[in-house]
């Protein structure tokens, strides 16, 4: 072992992190390595030729300019009380532990995010380049969500820029790997940065991994989107009937893309979050005339593009057809349905009221208090008027219900 740079290394990691590397320090204290409480394990007291070869470290560290000794009392030059770093010779400590300065690594990563901020437009990602320059330069503080380590570093920035860059595509994880990190396993590496950039900038608010990539595009595989009802389309130059399925059917994410509709027969168009659900309004779908889309969360940029189709179909046709969405009666169930009336202006909630709170609300499950919170600043927000009447009731008996509890 190199003990000068073990030596040296550990008093410049406690340099780095103190307020007097930040520039927050009110008291000049200094940096001290302290033998006698163990911070430096490798010096063993009882083990002379051990204890020995540190005190050679130190005492040509001493003759650097580097460090200063301080003994035990009545043990001078037998037992190392304390080592306190120069901060005069700074160059030549970072010199002795061969590793370059802090304040260069995060002078060049800021560089770096600059660079970054003029090659993107999300508002979301210059929001999060903001949010780390000012860290890095105010603090003094290396990135909250990109990696030290630079190669690491440079990924993150590449994969975040090429989520910009693939737009509304729906991509395999290895195909956007590929493309814009050369490499089908690099993104592996990165994934979990670039979601928790996702989560905080992007979605801001609790959410799964692979959901999150789900709606963004990037999938582990083709997506399949579980339907049932009267719609006729045409795909890769065939027209299909699905409404001899009367159980339902699917099309993969690469069908719905090319798939023409032709004609859709139904009086409602109801978006289902659980697959439970799902399978049982479609028992009777065809009776009552309605066109039933499995949606399983939050629509990814397949579903988003499957039921566009389907909606732009009804209004270029002027067809009578109303709009529903059944979910959750939770904060992710009204999230579902704001997120749904962007493509949706007229979508009405479905079994997602007060009469169905009440009448099952021996399957409610409590929630916690940051979560009555959470639903507190729901009623202050005009987008989920459709649930005040809801939320107030959910405050009052303090639950909140699952969709499957209906068919429980």
């Amino acid at each position: 072992m190199d003990l000068k740079k073990a030596i040296v290394s550990r008093l410049l990691d406690k340099y780095e992190k103190s307020k007097r590397f930040s520039g927050d320090a009110k008291i000049e204290k200094r940096i001290t390595l302290n033998f006698s409480k163990g911070e430096f394990p490798f010096y063993d007291i009882e083990n002379v030729e051990s204890k020995e070869n540190v005190h050679f470290a130190l005492k040509e560290l001493e003759k650097e300019g580097i460090i200063k000794i301080k003994w035990v009392k009545f043990e001078e030059g037998n037992i190392v009380e304390k080592v306190f770093l120069n901060l005069e010779n700074l160059e030549k400590a970072y010199c002795a532990a061969k590793r370059e300065p802090k304040d260069a690594i995060l002078k060049r990563m800021a560089e770096k995010l600059s660079g970054f901020k003029k090659e993107i437009k999300s508002n979301w990602l210059l929001e999060f380049a903001d949010f780390e320059i000012e860290r890095i330069r105010e603090k003094k503080s290396y990135p909250a969500y990109l990696p030290k380590e630079e190669e690491l570093f440079d990924l993150t920035l590449k994969a975040l820029k090429g989520i910009e860059q693939k737009g509304d595509e729906e991509v395999l994880e290895r195909i956007f790997s590929k493309r814009y990190l050369k490499d089908s396993k690099k993104f592996e590496r990165v994934k979990g940065k670039v979601f928790a950039v996702m989560k905080d900038f992007l979605f801001k608010e609790d959410i799964e991994e692979d959901e999150a990539f789900e709606r963004i595009g990037i999938l582990k595989t083709i997506e399949e989107i579980l339907f049932c009802g009267a719609l006729k389309a045409a795909v890769a130059g065939s027209v299909l009937d699905f409404s001899v399925f009367a159980y339902g059917t699917s099309l993969n994410s690469l069908s719905v893309r090319e798939m023409e509709i032709l004609d859709i027969s139904c009086s409602r168009i109801i978006t289902v979050e659980n697959k439970a659900n799902y399978y049982e309004l479609i028992k009777d779908a065809k009776s009552k005339g309605d066109f039933i889309v499995y949606l399983g969360g939050f629509y990814s940029p397949s579903k988003r593009f499957f039921l566009e189709k389907l909606y732009s179909f009804i209004k270029a046709e002027n067809k009578n057809v109303e709009f529903y969405h059944w979910g959750d009666i939770d904060l992710g169930g009204f999230k579902i349905f704001v997120k749904l009336k962007e493509i949706i202006r007229e979508l009405k909630p479905l079994y997602m009221d007060v009469e169905t709170l009440e009448k099952y609300k021996a399957f409610g499950e409590p929630f916690s208090q940051d979560y009555e919170e959470r639903l507190r600043e729901l009623l202050g927000n005009p987008e989920y008027s459709e649930f005040y009447g809801v939320i107030q009731e959910m405050l009052k008996l303090g639950i909140r219900l699952e969709q499957e509890a209906i068919l429980a």
